[in-house]
Protein backbone atom coordinates (compact mmCIF):
# COMPACT_ATOMS: atom_id res chain seq x y z
CA UNK A 1 0.00 0.00 0.00
CA UNK A 2 1.24 3.23 -0.98
CA UNK A 3 1.30 6.64 1.30
CA UNK A 4 2.43 9.93 1.64
CA UNK A 5 4.76 10.62 4.61
CA UNK A 6 5.51 14.74 5.18
CA UNK A 7 5.72 16.96 8.31
CA UNK A 8 5.93 20.46 8.91
CA UNK A 9 9.24 21.57 9.75
CA UNK A 10 8.55 23.41 12.78
CA UNK A 11 6.90 20.40 14.50
CA UNK A 12 9.54 18.69 14.25
CA UNK A 13 11.61 21.67 16.14
CA UNK A 14 9.24 21.02 18.70
CA UNK A 15 9.44 17.35 19.04
CA UNK A 16 12.73 17.41 19.05
CA UNK A 17 14.25 20.55 20.81
CA UNK A 18 14.87 19.00 23.63
CA UNK A 19 16.95 16.42 22.36
CA UNK A 20 19.10 17.91 19.91
CA UNK A 21 20.83 21.88 20.90
CA UNK A 22 20.81 24.12 18.28
CA UNK A 23 17.55 23.54 16.76
CA UNK A 24 16.50 26.39 17.94
CA UNK A 25 15.13 28.02 14.56
CA UNK A 26 11.11 28.01 14.12
CA UNK A 27 11.62 27.24 10.38
CA UNK A 28 9.27 25.52 7.98
CA UNK A 29 10.93 22.41 6.57
CA UNK A 30 11.54 18.45 7.06
CA UNK A 31 10.00 15.03 7.49
CA UNK A 32 11.36 12.17 9.04
CA UNK A 33 13.45 9.94 6.74
CA UNK A 34 16.06 7.48 7.33
CA UNK A 35 19.87 6.76 5.77
CA UNK A 36 23.04 5.18 6.33
CA UNK A 37 24.93 2.79 4.25
CA UNK A 38 28.58 1.77 4.25
CA UNK A 39 31.72 4.13 2.95
CA UNK A 40 34.34 1.41 2.83
CA UNK A 41 36.48 4.79 3.70
CA UNK A 42 34.93 4.59 6.81
CA UNK A 43 36.19 1.11 7.94
CA UNK A 44 39.68 1.85 7.01
CA UNK A 45 40.12 5.88 8.94
CA UNK A 46 37.27 6.42 10.76
CA UNK A 47 39.02 9.60 11.76
CA UNK A 48 37.63 11.30 8.09
CA UNK A 49 33.78 11.22 9.62
CA UNK A 50 34.78 14.79 10.04
CA UNK A 51 34.70 15.25 5.91
CA UNK A 52 32.60 18.31 5.28
CA UNK A 53 31.04 18.67 1.54
CA UNK A 54 31.17 21.89 -0.46
CA UNK A 55 27.52 22.85 -0.54
CA UNK A 56 26.44 26.69 -1.20
CA UNK A 57 24.90 28.65 1.56
CA UNK A 58 20.73 28.28 0.69
CA UNK A 59 17.58 28.33 2.53
CA UNK A 60 14.54 26.58 0.88
CA UNK A 61 11.74 27.97 2.91
CA UNK A 62 9.70 24.85 3.46
CA UNK A 63 10.26 23.83 -0.32
CA UNK A 64 9.00 20.14 -0.81
CA UNK A 65 11.92 17.34 -1.43
CA UNK A 66 10.03 14.31 -2.86
CA UNK A 67 11.37 10.90 -2.17
CA UNK A 68 10.08 7.66 -3.45
CA UNK A 69 11.30 4.20 -1.99
CA UNK A 70 10.78 0.52 -1.94
CA UNK A 71 8.76 -0.73 1.42
CA UNK A 72 11.55 -2.80 2.20
CA UNK A 73 14.17 -0.40 2.33
CA UNK A 74 12.31 2.43 4.08
CA UNK A 75 14.51 2.91 6.67
CA UNK A 76 17.20 4.17 4.09
CA UNK A 77 15.17 7.53 4.36
CA UNK A 78 12.21 7.20 7.16
CA UNK A 79 11.82 7.00 10.55
CA UNK A 80 9.75 8.03 12.83
CA UNK A 81 8.95 11.97 13.89
CA UNK A 82 10.62 11.71 17.29
CA UNK A 83 13.60 9.40 18.78
CA UNK A 84 13.01 6.30 19.42
CA UNK A 85 15.95 5.13 21.85
CA UNK A 86 17.26 2.69 19.06
CA UNK A 87 20.90 4.03 17.79
CA UNK A 88 20.54 3.66 14.64
CA UNK A 89 17.02 4.92 14.03
CA UNK A 90 17.85 7.97 16.27
CA UNK A 91 20.90 8.97 14.46
CA UNK A 92 19.05 8.64 11.40
CA UNK A 93 16.26 11.15 12.83
CA UNK A 94 19.08 13.67 13.86
CA UNK A 95 20.72 13.11 10.32
CA UNK A 96 17.39 14.26 8.78
CA UNK A 97 16.59 17.00 11.22
CA UNK A 98 20.22 18.41 10.68
CA UNK A 99 19.44 18.58 6.46
CA UNK A 100 15.66 19.87 7.31
CA UNK A 101 17.19 22.60 9.57
CA UNK A 102 20.04 23.72 7.53
CA UNK A 103 18.26 23.88 4.04
CA UNK A 104 14.84 24.90 5.04
CA UNK A 105 12.81 21.91 3.49
CA UNK A 106 10.22 19.55 3.48
CA UNK A 107 10.55 15.51 3.16
CA UNK A 108 7.69 14.21 1.43
CA UNK A 109 8.22 10.12 1.52
CA UNK A 110 6.24 7.54 -0.85
CA UNK A 111 6.69 3.97 -0.07
CA UNK A 112 5.76 1.02 -1.89
CA UNK A 113 6.55 -2.29 -3.16
CA UNK A 114 9.48 -2.38 -5.98
CA UNK A 115 7.68 -3.08 -8.96
CA UNK A 116 4.80 -0.25 -8.08
CA UNK A 117 7.92 2.05 -7.40
CA UNK A 118 9.47 1.14 -10.87
CA UNK A 119 6.44 1.78 -12.38
CA UNK A 120 5.51 4.77 -10.63
CA UNK A 121 8.77 6.58 -12.09
CA UNK A 122 8.12 5.06 -15.77
CA UNK A 123 4.52 6.58 -15.64
CA UNK A 124 5.77 9.81 -14.50
CA UNK A 125 8.43 10.26 -16.69
CA UNK A 126 6.51 9.34 -19.40
CA UNK A 127 3.89 11.79 -18.99
CA UNK A 128 6.29 14.58 -18.41
CA UNK A 129 5.49 15.37 -14.63
CA UNK A 130 7.94 16.12 -12.23
CA UNK A 131 7.00 14.37 -9.08
CA UNK A 132 9.70 12.95 -8.17
CA UNK A 133 13.23 14.64 -6.40
CA UNK A 134 15.20 11.34 -5.56
CA UNK A 135 14.53 7.57 -5.75
CA UNK A 136 15.18 4.10 -4.26
CA UNK A 137 14.70 1.26 -6.52
CA UNK A 138 16.07 -2.13 -7.08
CA UNK A 139 19.03 -2.68 -7.76
CA UNK A 140 18.26 -5.50 -10.80
CA UNK A 141 14.68 -4.43 -11.49
CA UNK A 142 15.82 -0.78 -11.56
CA UNK A 143 18.46 -0.56 -13.54
CA UNK A 144 15.80 -1.05 -16.40
CA UNK A 145 14.93 2.50 -15.70
CA UNK A 146 18.40 3.86 -16.87
CA UNK A 147 18.45 1.75 -20.03
CA UNK A 148 14.90 3.29 -20.56
CA UNK A 149 16.63 6.96 -20.74
CA UNK A 150 14.21 7.52 -17.20
CA UNK A 151 17.18 8.48 -15.05
CA UNK A 152 19.50 11.47 -15.03
CA UNK A 153 23.40 10.67 -15.37
CA UNK A 154 24.83 12.15 -11.77
CA UNK A 155 27.20 14.04 -13.92
CA UNK A 156 24.42 16.62 -15.03
CA UNK A 157 23.66 16.94 -10.78
CA UNK A 158 26.38 19.75 -10.15
CA UNK A 159 26.66 19.34 -6.53
CA UNK A 160 27.00 15.71 -6.27
CA UNK A 161 30.24 14.84 -5.76
CA UNK A 162 30.93 10.99 -6.43
CA UNK A 163 34.52 11.70 -5.38
CA UNK A 164 33.67 12.03 -1.82
CA UNK A 165 34.36 9.62 0.37
CA UNK A 166 29.92 9.07 1.42
CA UNK A 167 29.38 7.43 -2.34
CA UNK A 168 30.72 3.97 -3.04
CA UNK A 169 33.96 3.61 -5.48
CA UNK A 170 33.02 -0.16 -5.97
CA UNK A 171 29.84 1.17 -7.91
CA UNK A 172 31.60 2.15 -11.11
CA UNK A 173 32.57 -1.47 -11.57
CA UNK A 174 28.55 -2.27 -12.26
CA UNK A 175 27.01 0.80 -13.28
CA UNK A 176 29.52 3.09 -14.76
CA UNK A 177 29.65 3.53 -18.76
CA UNK A 178 31.66 6.19 -20.41
CA UNK A 179 32.56 6.95 -16.78
CA UNK A 180 29.08 8.35 -16.50
CA UNK A 181 26.67 6.88 -13.75
CA UNK A 182 22.41 6.36 -14.44
CA UNK A 183 22.69 5.14 -10.15
CA UNK A 184 24.63 5.22 -7.25
CA UNK A 185 25.07 3.91 -3.81
CA UNK A 186 26.89 5.17 -0.18
CA UNK A 187 26.01 5.98 3.01
CA UNK A 188 22.97 7.15 1.63
CA UNK A 189 21.41 3.42 1.94
CA UNK A 190 22.24 1.73 4.70
CA UNK A 191 19.94 -1.36 3.74
CA UNK A 192 22.63 -1.74 0.68
CA UNK A 193 26.01 -2.00 3.63
CA UNK A 194 23.72 -4.76 5.74
CA UNK A 195 22.83 -7.26 2.37
CA UNK A 196 26.52 -7.68 2.19
CA UNK A 197 27.21 -11.76 1.67
CA UNK A 198 29.09 -12.88 4.56
CA UNK A 199 29.15 -16.64 5.87
CA UNK A 200 28.19 -17.74 9.41
CA UNK A 201 29.32 -20.51 11.43
CA UNK A 202 28.38 -22.81 14.55
CA UNK A 203 30.49 -22.33 17.05
CA UNK A 204 29.06 -24.89 19.28
CA UNK A 205 29.41 -27.62 16.05
CA UNK A 206 33.23 -25.86 15.58
CA UNK A 207 33.92 -26.56 19.17
CA UNK A 208 32.40 -30.31 19.40
CA UNK A 209 34.15 -31.51 16.20
CA UNK A 210 37.56 -29.62 17.61
CA UNK A 211 37.56 -27.35 14.62
CA UNK A 212 39.85 -24.30 14.75
CA UNK A 213 37.84 -21.17 14.37
CA UNK A 214 38.76 -19.65 10.76
CA UNK A 215 39.29 -16.08 11.88
CA UNK A 216 42.89 -15.98 12.03
CA UNK A 217 42.73 -17.82 8.57
CA UNK A 218 40.90 -14.64 7.74
CA UNK A 219 43.66 -12.57 8.56
CA UNK A 220 46.34 -14.43 7.23
CA UNK A 221 44.91 -14.15 4.14
CA UNK A 222 44.56 -17.94 4.13
CA UNK A 223 40.61 -18.20 3.65
CA UNK A 224 40.10 -19.67 0.90
CA UNK A 225 37.39 -22.10 -0.70
CA UNK A 226 40.00 -24.95 -0.63
CA UNK A 227 40.23 -24.59 3.18
CA UNK A 228 36.15 -24.57 3.73
CA UNK A 229 36.36 -27.50 1.23
CA UNK A 230 38.39 -29.20 4.15
CA UNK A 231 36.28 -27.96 7.06
CA UNK A 232 33.21 -29.06 5.54
CA UNK A 233 34.01 -32.46 3.83
CA UNK A 234 32.08 -35.01 5.59
CA UNK A 235 30.36 -33.00 8.03
CA UNK A 236 27.08 -33.33 5.93
CA UNK A 237 25.98 -36.16 8.33
CA UNK A 238 23.32 -39.06 9.17
CA UNK A 239 22.70 -38.37 12.99
CA UNK A 240 18.63 -39.86 13.11
CA UNK A 241 19.86 -43.32 12.71
CA UNK A 242 17.72 -43.90 9.31
CA UNK A 243 20.62 -44.57 6.46
CA UNK A 244 19.43 -41.02 5.28
CA UNK A 245 20.49 -36.87 5.49
CA UNK A 246 17.17 -34.94 5.22
CA UNK A 247 15.85 -31.49 5.62
CA UNK A 248 12.63 -32.73 7.63
CA UNK A 249 15.16 -34.31 10.17
CA UNK A 250 15.62 -32.96 13.58
CA UNK A 251 18.68 -34.09 14.14
CA UNK A 252 20.96 -34.48 10.68
CA UNK A 253 24.16 -32.15 10.21
CA UNK A 254 24.72 -30.04 7.51
CA UNK A 255 28.19 -28.84 6.12
CA UNK A 256 26.62 -25.67 4.47
CA UNK A 257 22.92 -24.61 4.27
CA UNK A 258 22.74 -22.02 1.17
CA UNK A 259 19.74 -20.84 -0.97
CA UNK A 260 20.14 -20.67 -5.16
CA UNK A 261 19.58 -17.22 -5.53
CA UNK A 262 22.58 -16.44 -2.95
CA UNK A 263 25.13 -18.60 -2.37
CA UNK A 264 26.17 -19.28 -6.38
CA UNK A 265 26.60 -15.24 -6.52
CA UNK A 266 28.23 -14.90 -3.03
CA UNK A 267 30.80 -17.76 -3.93
CA UNK A 268 31.58 -16.98 -7.59
CA UNK A 269 32.33 -12.95 -6.76
CA UNK A 270 34.14 -13.41 -3.51
CA UNK A 271 36.44 -15.74 -5.65
CA UNK A 272 36.91 -13.14 -8.40
CA UNK A 273 34.83 -13.93 -10.62
CA UNK A 274 33.89 -11.00 -13.30
CA UNK A 275 31.62 -11.63 -16.84
CA UNK A 276 32.12 -8.23 -18.04
CA UNK A 277 34.77 -6.32 -18.86
CA UNK A 278 35.55 -2.39 -19.37
CA UNK A 279 37.80 -0.89 -22.43
CA UNK A 280 40.10 2.14 -22.04
CA UNK A 281 36.96 4.27 -22.48
CA UNK A 282 34.62 2.35 -19.70
CA UNK A 283 32.96 0.88 -22.44
CA UNK A 284 31.63 -2.81 -21.15
CA UNK A 285 31.83 -5.84 -23.19
CA UNK A 286 31.43 -9.76 -22.66
CA UNK A 287 34.58 -10.73 -21.42
CA UNK A 288 34.03 -14.31 -20.21
CA UNK A 289 37.29 -16.12 -18.98
CA UNK A 290 37.17 -19.32 -19.23
CA UNK A 291 40.24 -21.02 -17.45
CA UNK A 292 39.81 -18.53 -15.08
CA UNK A 293 35.71 -19.71 -14.48
CA UNK A 294 36.21 -23.46 -14.69
CA UNK A 295 38.57 -23.22 -11.70
CA UNK A 296 36.45 -21.04 -9.77
CA UNK A 297 33.22 -22.59 -10.54
CA UNK A 298 34.97 -26.20 -10.00
CA UNK A 299 35.80 -25.11 -6.26
CA UNK A 300 32.48 -24.32 -5.42
CA UNK A 301 30.96 -27.29 -6.94
CA UNK A 302 33.64 -29.13 -4.13
CA UNK A 303 31.86 -27.18 -1.65
CA UNK A 304 28.27 -27.29 -2.16
CA UNK A 305 27.57 -30.75 -4.51
CA UNK A 306 30.31 -33.27 -3.54
CA UNK A 307 30.39 -32.04 0.22
CA UNK A 308 26.71 -32.63 0.12
CA UNK A 309 25.88 -28.94 1.14
CA UNK A 310 22.19 -28.23 1.47
CA UNK A 311 21.28 -26.04 -1.49
CA UNK A 312 17.80 -25.10 -1.30
CA UNK A 313 16.04 -24.16 -5.16
CA UNK A 314 12.68 -23.95 -3.99
CA UNK A 315 11.83 -20.33 -3.77
CA UNK A 316 8.99 -20.87 -0.97
CA UNK A 317 11.37 -22.53 1.34
CA UNK A 318 14.57 -19.91 1.88
CA UNK A 319 12.78 -20.04 5.81
CA UNK A 320 13.64 -23.58 5.97
CA UNK A 321 17.58 -22.63 5.19
CA UNK A 322 17.52 -19.98 7.85
CA UNK A 323 15.57 -22.45 10.57
CA UNK A 324 17.99 -25.56 9.73
CA UNK A 325 20.84 -22.86 10.87
CA UNK A 326 19.02 -21.60 13.95
CA UNK A 327 18.26 -24.77 15.31
CA UNK A 328 21.77 -25.74 15.27
CA UNK A 329 22.10 -28.42 12.49
CA UNK A 330 24.90 -26.37 10.25
CA UNK A 331 27.92 -25.72 10.42
CA UNK A 332 28.22 -22.77 8.01
CA UNK A 333 24.97 -20.61 6.99
CA UNK A 334 25.24 -18.08 3.31
CA UNK A 335 23.39 -15.26 4.02
CA UNK A 336 24.17 -11.12 4.54
CA UNK A 337 25.03 -9.27 7.44
CA UNK A 338 21.47 -8.35 8.26
CA UNK A 339 20.37 -12.19 8.41
CA UNK A 340 22.57 -11.38 11.67
CA UNK A 341 19.02 -10.35 13.43
CA UNK A 342 17.40 -13.38 12.55
CA UNK A 343 20.07 -15.31 14.66
CA UNK A 344 19.85 -13.57 17.83
CA UNK A 345 18.39 -16.09 19.76
CA UNK A 346 20.26 -18.93 18.37
CA UNK A 347 21.08 -21.20 21.08
CA UNK A 348 24.55 -22.09 19.60
CA UNK A 349 27.14 -19.85 19.32
CA UNK A 350 27.91 -18.02 15.94
CA UNK A 351 30.58 -16.16 14.51
CA UNK A 352 30.57 -14.61 11.08
CA UNK A 353 33.33 -14.45 8.19
CA UNK A 354 33.58 -12.85 5.37
CA UNK A 355 33.04 -15.36 2.02
CA UNK A 356 36.41 -17.34 1.00
CA UNK A 357 38.86 -16.33 -1.18
CA UNK A 358 39.81 -18.23 -4.59
CA UNK A 359 43.57 -19.13 -3.13
CA UNK A 360 45.41 -17.11 -0.84
CA UNK A 361 47.09 -15.07 -3.99
CA UNK A 362 43.73 -13.15 -4.31
CA UNK A 363 45.02 -9.91 -2.74
CA UNK A 364 41.40 -9.18 -1.61
CA UNK A 365 38.46 -10.57 0.25
CA UNK A 366 35.37 -9.46 -1.92
CA UNK A 367 31.82 -9.05 -0.81
CA UNK A 368 28.63 -9.93 -3.30
CA UNK A 369 25.70 -7.03 -2.95
CA UNK A 370 22.60 -8.96 -2.89
CA UNK A 371 20.16 -7.76 -5.63
CA UNK A 372 17.65 -6.63 -3.63
CA UNK A 373 20.18 -3.54 -2.84
CA UNK A 374 19.07 0.16 -3.12
CA UNK A 375 19.93 2.13 -5.64
CA UNK A 376 19.77 5.90 -5.74
CA UNK A 377 19.02 7.61 -9.18
CA UNK A 378 17.14 11.01 -10.24
CA UNK A 379 13.97 10.97 -12.73
CA UNK A 380 14.91 12.57 -16.22
CA UNK A 381 12.02 15.24 -15.90
CA UNK A 382 13.81 16.70 -12.94
CA UNK A 383 13.80 20.17 -15.11
CA UNK A 384 17.59 21.52 -15.16
CA UNK A 385 16.25 24.44 -12.99
CA UNK A 386 15.54 22.11 -10.06
CA UNK A 387 18.78 20.38 -10.60
CA UNK A 388 20.94 22.83 -7.87
CA UNK A 389 18.21 22.32 -5.18
CA UNK A 390 18.28 18.37 -6.11
CA UNK A 391 21.98 17.95 -6.06
CA UNK A 392 22.21 20.23 -3.04
CA UNK A 393 20.00 18.29 -0.75
CA UNK A 394 20.96 14.65 -1.93
CA UNK A 395 24.80 15.44 -1.50
CA UNK A 396 23.89 16.65 1.79
CA UNK A 397 21.29 13.66 3.24
CA UNK A 398 24.67 11.49 1.92
CA UNK A 399 27.55 13.23 3.54
CA UNK A 400 25.47 13.73 6.57
CA UNK A 401 24.65 10.11 6.80
CA UNK A 402 28.60 9.38 6.54
CA UNK A 403 29.11 11.79 9.14
CA UNK A 404 26.27 10.88 11.69
CA UNK A 405 24.52 7.91 10.91
CA UNK A 406 27.00 5.35 9.16
CA UNK A 407 29.26 5.31 12.61
CA UNK A 408 26.61 4.22 14.52
CA UNK A 409 25.39 1.87 11.91
CA UNK A 410 28.53 0.55 11.96
CA UNK A 411 29.89 0.44 15.72
CA UNK A 412 26.60 0.05 17.11
CA UNK A 413 24.10 -1.96 15.22
CA UNK A 414 26.30 -4.02 13.66
CA UNK A 415 29.61 -4.28 15.81
CA UNK A 416 27.68 -4.45 18.87
CA UNK A 417 24.35 -5.44 18.47
CA UNK A 418 24.09 -8.05 15.91
CA UNK A 419 27.69 -9.70 16.61
CA UNK A 420 28.44 -12.05 19.77
CA UNK A 421 31.95 -11.76 20.11
CA UNK A 422 35.13 -8.82 19.39
CA UNK A 423 36.53 -11.33 16.50
CA UNK A 424 32.91 -11.73 14.04
CA UNK A 425 32.61 -7.76 15.05
CA UNK A 426 36.28 -7.58 13.28
CA UNK A 427 34.96 -9.74 10.46
CA UNK A 428 32.74 -7.09 9.47
CA UNK A 429 35.44 -4.57 8.65
CA UNK A 430 36.85 -7.49 6.06
CA UNK A 431 32.89 -7.81 4.61
CA UNK A 432 32.52 -4.26 3.66
CA UNK A 433 36.67 -3.50 2.71
CA UNK A 434 35.72 -4.49 -1.07
CA UNK A 435 32.11 -4.42 -2.71
CA UNK A 436 31.42 -6.18 -5.34
CA UNK A 437 29.18 -5.16 -8.27
CA UNK A 438 28.96 -6.58 -11.60
CA UNK A 439 27.58 -5.38 -14.77
CA UNK A 440 26.71 -8.86 -16.25
CA UNK A 441 24.48 -9.82 -12.91
CA UNK A 442 22.75 -6.35 -12.85
CA UNK A 443 21.80 -6.35 -15.99
CA UNK A 444 21.70 -9.76 -17.29
CA UNK A 445 20.19 -11.42 -14.45
CA UNK A 446 18.29 -13.83 -15.92
CA UNK A 447 20.60 -15.02 -18.49
CA UNK A 448 24.17 -15.18 -18.44
CA UNK A 449 24.49 -13.42 -14.92
CA UNK A 450 23.24 -16.10 -13.30
CA UNK A 451 24.97 -19.52 -15.09
CA UNK A 452 27.04 -20.45 -11.87
CA UNK A 453 23.53 -21.20 -10.00
CA UNK A 454 21.70 -22.67 -13.42
CA UNK A 455 24.96 -24.89 -13.42
CA UNK A 456 24.47 -26.03 -9.55
CA UNK A 457 20.85 -26.57 -10.08
CA UNK A 458 21.60 -28.95 -12.76
CA UNK A 459 25.11 -30.44 -10.96
CA UNK A 460 27.05 -29.83 -13.97
CA UNK A 461 30.35 -28.66 -14.80
CA UNK A 462 29.92 -28.11 -18.18
CA UNK A 463 31.16 -24.49 -17.91
CA UNK A 464 31.94 -24.14 -21.72
CA UNK A 465 28.88 -25.46 -22.54
CA UNK A 466 26.71 -23.34 -20.46
CA UNK A 467 29.05 -19.81 -20.82
CA UNK A 468 29.06 -20.22 -25.10
CA UNK A 469 25.41 -20.32 -25.45
CA UNK A 470 25.16 -17.15 -24.00
CA UNK A 471 27.97 -15.61 -26.03
CA UNK A 472 25.90 -14.21 -29.02
CA UNK A 473 23.31 -12.46 -26.64
CA UNK A 474 25.30 -11.06 -23.75
CA UNK A 475 26.73 -9.36 -26.63
CA UNK A 476 23.87 -7.74 -27.85
CA UNK A 477 22.19 -7.21 -24.66
CA UNK A 478 25.58 -5.32 -23.56
CA UNK A 479 25.59 -3.02 -27.01
CA UNK A 480 22.10 -2.60 -25.75
CA UNK A 481 22.48 -1.41 -22.45
CA UNK A 482 25.59 1.20 -23.92
CA UNK A 483 23.00 2.37 -26.28
CA UNK A 484 20.77 3.38 -23.69
CA UNK A 485 22.88 5.02 -21.92
CA UNK A 486 24.94 6.94 -24.67
CA UNK A 487 21.18 8.28 -25.35
CA UNK A 488 20.62 9.19 -21.75
CA UNK A 489 23.53 11.45 -21.66
CA UNK A 490 22.70 13.18 -24.76
CA UNK A 491 19.46 13.83 -23.67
Amino acid sequence: MKRVLCAIFALLLAVSAAVFTGCAENNPGGDKTTAEAVSDTVTEEPAVTEIKEELPEVYYNGRPFRVIIKSDSENDIYTEDHEINEPLHDAVFERNLKVCERFGIELQIERDDYPAVNNAISRSVKSGSDEYDLCFVHMVSGAGLAQSNYVLPFHKLPYVDLEKPWWDKDIWNGFSIRNNLMMVNGDLSPNSFSITSCLYFNKTLFDKYDLEYPYQLVRDGKWTLDKMYELTKGMTRDEDGDGKVTKDSKSDIYSLVSWWLDVPYSLYYAAGGMLVSKDGDDVPYYDPQLERDTVIYNKIYRVIIENNAYFETNIGDYARVVQTFYDGRALFYDSTLNGAGTLRDMDSEFGILPVPKLDEAQSDYKSFVNGASCMICVPSTVPESSREFVSVIIEALASEAYRTVTPVLKETYLKRKVTRDADSADMIDYIVRNRVFDLAYVNLYDGVGSYVRDLLQKGSTDISAELKKYQKSAKKKIDNVVKAFDKSLLS
